[in-house]
């Protein structure tokens, strides 16, 4: 189960990387018939550089991740997920207490 489960991951990774490299050279064929000024330019470097991102966030995935990182990875998820969550149940109890208060003042 674990080995079709590690398959699908980069099957999905690939497929991310895929679709990130047809929009690529879609805009790259594009690129003749935009605008021109500097606003056309600074939206085309912006555009590159998240694409370049999102290829090479999925390339790292795809060759240099393995089971123990993927695993590791996982875990600081899933901790940064419960300190999120924690953080908001302080905030929300926070909140409460305030509006009790104010009624009681009231």
């Amino acid at each position: 189960m674990e080995q079709r489960s590690r398959w699908k991951e980069k099957g999905r990774h690939l497929l991310y990387l895929i679709a990130a490299l047809a929009m690529l050279f879609y805009a790259l064929a594009r690129l003749e018939q935009g605008g021109t000024g500097e606003g056309f330019r600074v939206f085309w470097y912006a555009w590159l550089g998240f694409a370049a991102v999102i290829i090479a966030a999925n390339v790292n995935m795809l060759l240099f991740v393995n089971e123990e990182k993927r695993r590791e990875l996982a875990r600081i998820k899933k901790a940064k997920a419960l300190q999120w969550e924690r953080s908001l149940e302080r905030t929300f109890a926070k909140r409460e207490k305030d509006k009790r208060s104010a009624r009681a003042r009231q």
